[in-house]
């Protein structure tokens, strides 16, 4: 009986102990993703995007045929835009709207930019994965754009990812009278080739910049993969002064 209690109590320091270590290690992994963004930021410091971020392209830019040296855009012209545009925080998303992890990703990013309109200048860009589990991915991304043209690109934006789906053009149709677009515009703005070739550019630009997967951000150059979580977003913020 003697030596069952004292088993069981080396079982349960046992126990105790590697719940002790679990915890330990998934605070040291939050507070290294934490210093990690910070540094990512403070790395990129304020660079100015009011016309675009330029990147050199290096020798592995096969994919979309840029030769080295070249210029790509990180921030278009008119890439759609949250928040402050003289902020220190410069946020650019790359997302496909039939990706599960962008969808994941699209209410954290709307509670920060609601939390911290003055902190962060926040853009968003195209890139359609066009594989067979994300069907639809491109022709949302021209109906994105087109819902841009009338000026309208986030509540078009938001209800595309609240009805995310494996989008045909009667879908974006329904999606966009549902927001008060000109039905009749958009349809025509759906077959345009000026509005492909602006998806294409962004997806072409993202290739280039090494994104390979969605949601892919770039804080103040640097760039993050993932869904990230709402509470990692606001340590770094915080963090910045």
């Amino acid at each position: 009986m003697y030596n069952d209690v004292n088993m069981m109590r080396r079982g349960a320091k046992v126990a105790l102990l590697a719940v002790f270590a679990i915890v330990i290690i998934f605070a040291i992994i939050f507070v290294w993703r934490t210093v990690y963004f910070y540094n990512q930021i403070k790395k990129g410091g304020s660079a100015d995007v009011s016309g675009a971020v330029h990147f050199t392209a290096g020798q592995n830019n096969s994919a979309v045929n840029l030769p080295a040296g070249s210029k790509i855009n990180l921030v278009g012209s008119d890439s759609p835009r949250l928040g402050n545009a003289s902020a220190k925080i410069i946020i650019v998303e790359f997302a496909d709207f039939t990706c599960p992890f962008s969808k994941q990703e699209f209410p954290v990013v709307r509670e920060l930019l609601a939390k911290y309109p003055d902190k962060i200048n926040f853009v968003f860009r195209n890139f359609p994965l066009g594989d067979a589990n994300h069907a639809g991915g491109k022709e949302a991304s021209i109906a994105a754009v087109c819902a841009n043209s009338q000026g309208k690109f986030w509540p078009f934006h938001d209800k595309i990812f609240q009805n995310q789906k494996n989008f045909t053009n009667t879908d974006l149709l329904s999606l966009a009278g549902q927001i008060g677009l000109n039905l009749e515009s958009f349809s025509q703005c759906l077959e345009s080739s000026a509005v492909k070739s602006k998806v294409e550019k962004d997806w072409a630009d993202g290739v280039a910049l090494g994104v390979t997967g969605t949601p892919s951000f770039f804080l103040n150059g640097e760039k993050v993969e993932g869904a990230i979580p709402l509470e990692a977003w606001e340590k770094v913020i915080g963090l910045v002064k």
